[in-house]
């Protein structure tokens, strides 16, 4: 449907036609503010600016370098190692009882250790998944951010056009009761009227210079949300980035329950995060039970030693090894079932907690649908009666000015335009607001807002998080 705006004197279609609204004193002309910003564009800036998004990705990366850390243990670990020291000594040969010799001498000894585990239990494949899945996790975080930050901005966006509509309805009412007062002073100086009837019409236009106030008051502070959210400087939105004029709706039926409920259990990613988290827990309990198995390495390595001022000679030893070693751990404490008792509840609390978002996302489409739904039927019946109303202002302007109406009824009439406008312009933003937050809790919201909006938050050189699926 068409959106329609007051007709005649006010008519609000095209909003203003200057970039700054500033009062300077009653006689002054009331200056609606317009700009070009879309919601598209100021979405696109608040999502490479915000440091919110910058955070998420900053956390993606640091949950690579854990995985880079967990594949560090398909390879081997190689040391060195070496040590320079004064020893005092005292030396007895168990062959030569009655030999014993004291003294100081020097040692140096150095050398370098290799150790490559072969096997743990199948914990390091079980590490490797979990921290891939920590990274996916981490993705979904980042993409939430998003929608909510484009929720927000969509939110203070919208905001902003509603009080630039109703700074537009203030001037236009002004204008009107201005045109109204000039006449009827010429009226009272000629004595054909009253000076009470033109007071009148003076404090309507004060009182429309007050609600042209209020509404530039709240479209300040819509602007100064929109700025901190694109991370503009000094949290100010210049007049160039004003946002642009409320457009027309789209007459498009509303979606249902079930289908955009499919879609937001497979899309919303604050749900996929707690899916990907309970499968990193998974991986985690299958490292802790690996601990139950004993640890294999293969090790070799170097050694040399050399001893001076030991008696009358020096000594030089030379040493090389390699071989397999085994570790197996058979009591600790309980500390191993513990570990596994705690992970097995933190799986447990997770499957609650992705349960209840699911019931919180039910409950979230099934009130954006209803709230949607009564807005737009709103919209419909505010346009009609701002139509109707619009007509019977003009009816009852002419028969003033003919003077079969008193001024109470275009007072009157007046008044009833002045709100119905409102009520219009209100009811239009508010069934757009109900889409945006339809959208949002669905997460359709990040189709329809960011289509080409894609952070830069992988390596090159890195797989792709999907290859955790791949595998399985």
């Amino acid at each position: 449907m068409r959106a329609v705006f007051p007709i005649g004197l006010l008519l609000a279609a095209a909003i203003g036609t200057t970039s700054a609204g500033e009062l300077r004193g009653a006689g002054a002309s009331l200056i609606v503010p317009e700009g070009t910003l879309t919601i598209e564009r100021a979405c696109e800036i608040a999502l490479k600016n915000n440091p919110q998004i910058q955070q998420a990705v900053e956390s993606i990366a640091a949950a690579r370098e854990v995985v880079a850390q967990a594949n560090s243990a398909w390879w081997p670990t190689v040391s060195a190692y070496g040590a320079y020291q004064n020893v005092d000594s005292s030396i007895q040969p168990d062959w030569q009882p009655g030999f014993r010799m004291r003294g100081t001498h020097r040692e140096a000894n150095a050398g370098l250790q290799a150790s490559w585990l072969l096997f743990d239990g199948f914990a390091r494949e079980a590490n490797i998944l979990a921290s891939k899945y920590a990274v996916d996790q981490s993705e979904q975080i980042l993409i939430d951010v998003r929608r909510l930050l484009i929720q927000s901005v969509s939110t203070a966006f919208h905001q902003a056009q509603l009080a630039v509509a109703n700074m537009a309805i203030a001037q236009q009412n002004r204008s009107f009761n201005k045109i109204l007062e000039e006449d009827a002073r010429k009226r009272w100086q000629l004595g054909q009227s009253s000076e009470s009837e033109m007071l009148n019409f003076s404090v309507r236009a004060l009182q429309a210079e007050t609600d042209f106030l209020n509404a530039e008051r709240s479209f300040r502070i819509a602007c100064t949300v929109l700025a901190e959210l694109m991370a503009m400087e000094n949290a100010h939105l210049p007049p160039e980035l004003y946002p642009e004029g409320n457009q027309e709706l789209q007459n498009s039926p509303l979606p249902d329950f079930d289908g955009e409920l499919r879609y937001a259990v497979e899309h919303r990613p604050d749900l996929q995060a707690i899916t990907y988290g309970i499968q990193g827990l998974r991986q985690r309990l299958k490292s802790q039970k690996g601990s139950y198995s004993p640890t294999i390495a293969l090790v070799g390595g170097v050694d040399y030693l050399n001893q001076s001022d030991l008696g009358r000679v020096d000594q030089d030893e030379h040493s090389t090894f390699v071989g397999i070693t085994a570790q197996w751990d058979l009591f600790t404490g309980g500390r191993r079932p513990a570990q596994v008792r705690q992970i097995e509840a933190d799986i447990r609390r997770l499957n609650k907690q992705r349960q209840e978002k699911i019931l919180s996302i039910e409950s979230s489409i099934r009130q954006a649908l209803d709230v949607a739904e009564t807005a737009y039927s709103t919209y419909q019946r505010q346009q009609k009666a701002l139509e109707l109303t619009q007509r019977i202002r003009d009816h009852v302007e002419k028969a003033y000015k003919a003077g079969t109406e008193p001024l109470t009824r275009l007072n009157e009439a007046q008044t009833d335009l002045v709100r119905a406008a409102g009520q219009s312009v209100t009811s239009r933003i508010q069934y757009q607001l109900a889409l945006v937050n339809l959208k949002a809790e669905t997460g359709k919201i990040l189709e329809c807002e960011m289509k080409e909006v894609k952070p830069d938050i992988r390596h090159e050189a890195e797989p792709q998080p999907s290859s955790v699926q791949q595998k399985k």
